[in-house]
């Protein structure tokens, strides 16, 4: 398979097209207008997660280039599971781990707080071109249904291979142990995309038309069966849709000589010839769609393809990223180390693309792609690699995406519009310092909110207060802070196993009253902790609106 897209890509780059063709579609999963609909709802409606706080766009938004926009989030503490050394990895943000019992439970590296996937989001657009999937290219182009174990789709199948991946994964969308089962009686039962606001008109349209799951899969299929087949073909049939086919190069090569300018020319003839990049980003992908070893870390962090491959070379290697809205990406590599291209950090940081490619790769020589070749020593200046990067940041854009322009509008979801809980004053550590999980979303109706308490040793006792009305700045009662007015609290005894902070899961179904978002809510929660001055620690303040 991977010779036969080879062979495809060749023609397709020695044809110099103007635009990407059509993705390509399986004849077992043909296009339909329904059944893309249902797809972008799918890909939107953070519903679709276990605890209604992640979307599949919440990762891969078309105004970051398909992947993750989350500045500043994200980060893995790498295989040695410790924050501050030199493996941490820029991957995205996913969610807190969660026992199948819907508890709050630790995991390693992370302890309670949010996990991050151990390599950064890949790009959506243009995902249908390629022939293998996920940086390590394990989504495949055979399609098998999880459910019944059939072949459904022999060949061009990875984009349903990689749709299904996530949503179960307990660091992405899932509690630990979630079926199919569980995603399919929660479909059935939320309305589609209502946590989401700023809805388009096809999507308002097609709720009001067909305003359950069930209803929506009947008009893409047929009948109202919620599969996990069909939840892989209908978001595989949405992502073909995003086909970033209108940048400033593909009207140059469609023989518009003023669609980009001096510069952008000049780093075009670079990239093809002295920069050698047309070795592995070959157009009109921009990616060859196969993996290479840039070296980046060291190989044993993250064998890559060779995870699933003997073959010596893809040891440690990576699939090749198209760069097509690359300049939209806030970092760059499979592990987030690079600056966007559009950041100064790309002239000082060792690990960005401009000096890795200058240098000739990262800090592992050990089995670099013969293809790699240090640009510093066949004549290439960083004046000419800045060129390069940008007609890879500016040519290669379809300000479309940028714009969230059809095909790559969509709406906008609650985590990102919602500003979470605010805290408040200082908090007061014991054996550590108490914190609430506040992840999933407080809106009226939602019969599965709940908080998790942290702080204060295992087997130990807590009391989480509440009130209406916070005290800033706080009181102090000898060492310990005070953020509110108490109207009443809640006694508990945290679990957990030695050496780890005390921990609980607090349930709180919120009712379906609109009254609720007129006023704030205030929580702090207070342990007993023996390391603790006064014997009691303390968190910070929060403050909650239910809406």
């Amino acid at each position: 398979m991977r010779r036969h897209r080879l062979f495809v890509l060749a023609l397709l780059s020695n044809a110099a097209v103007a635009q990407l063709p059509p993705a390509p579609v399986p004849v077992q999963n043909p296009l339909t207008p329904a059944k893309v609909l249902l797809g972008k709802f799918l890909f939107w409606d953070e519903q679709l997660s276990s605890d209604d706080s992640v979307a599949c766009g919440t990762c891969h938004l078309p105004e970051f280039g398909g992947s993750d926009g989350r500045l500043g989030q994200g980060l893995h503490p790498g295989p040695d599971l410790v924050f501050g050394t030199a493996d941490d990895i820029r991957g995205s943000d996913g969610i807190h781990r969660q026992a199948n019992s819907g508890d709050f439970v630790p995991v390693a590296g992370f302890g309670l707080r949010r996990q991050a996937t151990a390599r950064m989001s890949s790009s959506t657009l243009g995902a249908a071109h390629h022939g293998e999937l996920f940086w390590d290219g394990r989504a495949r182009g055979q399609f098998i249904d999880p459910e019944t174990g059939a072949m459904l789709i022999p060949f061009e199948g990875a984009l349903e291979t990689q749709a299904l991946g996530p949503i179960l994964n307990p660091v992405e969308m899932g509690h630990e142990g979630r079926t199919w089962q569980d995603v399919r009686q929660k479909l059935q039962q939320v309305t589609p995309l209502a946590l989401a606001s700023n809805l388009g008109a096809d999507l308002l349209a097609a709720r009001q038309q067909h305003p359950s799951y069930p209803a929506l899969f009947t008009a893409a299929f047929g009948d109202p069966a919620i599969t996990a087949a069909r939840i892989a073909m209908a978001l595989a049939s949405y992502q073909r849709t995003l086909n970033p086919d209108d940048t400033p190069w593909d009207r140059f090569i469609a023989g518009n000589s003023a669609a980009m300018n001096a510069a952008q020319k000049a780093g075009w003839l670079l990239f093809q010839n002295q920069g050698r990049c047309s070795a592995c980003h070959w157009d009109p992908l921009f990616s060859d769609d196969i993996p290479h070893n840039l070296g980046l870390r060291w190989q044993a962090e993250d064998l890559g393809y060779g995870n699933f491959s003997t073959v010596p070379e893809e040891q440690g290697a990576f699939k090749t990223p198209s760069l097509r809205n690359a300049g939209l990406r806030p970092r760059l590599f499979h592990n987030g180390q690079s600056p966007g291209l559009a950041d100064p950090a790309q002239w000082s940081d060792p690990a960005s693309t401009l000096n890795v490619y200058f240098q000739g790769g990262g800090v592992d020589t050990s089995n670099l792609d013969p293809f790699l070749i240090p640009l510093n020593q066949v004549g290439v200046t960083l004046a000419d690699v800045a060129l390069i990067q940008d007609f890879v940041r500016t040519a290669l854009t379809d300000q479309r995406a940028a714009l969230r322009l059809p095909p790559f509008d969509h709406p906008d979801l609650r985590s990102m519009v919602q500003a979470p809980p605010r805290q408040f004053g200082p908090g007061l550590a014991g054996s550590s310092e108490p914190f609430l999980i506040d992840a999933v979303p407080s809106f009226p109706g939602n019969a599965d909110f709940k908080l998790g308490l942290v702080g204060g040793p295992p087997g130990g006792l807590a009391v989480l207060t509440y009130g209406f009305q916070s005290i800033e700045p706080q009181l102090q009662l000898g060492s310990l802070p005070w953020h509110l007015q108490v109207h009443d609290w809640l006694p508990f005894a945290l679990g957990g196993s030695a050496g780890a902070p005390g921990h609980t899961t607090l349930r709180l179904p919120l009712p379906n009253d609109p009254l609720l978002a007129t006023v704030p809510f205030y929580f702090q929660l207070l342990a007993l902790d023996p390391l603790a001055p006064g014997s009691i620690s303390s968190s910070r303040g929060y403050e909650f609106f239910v809406r």
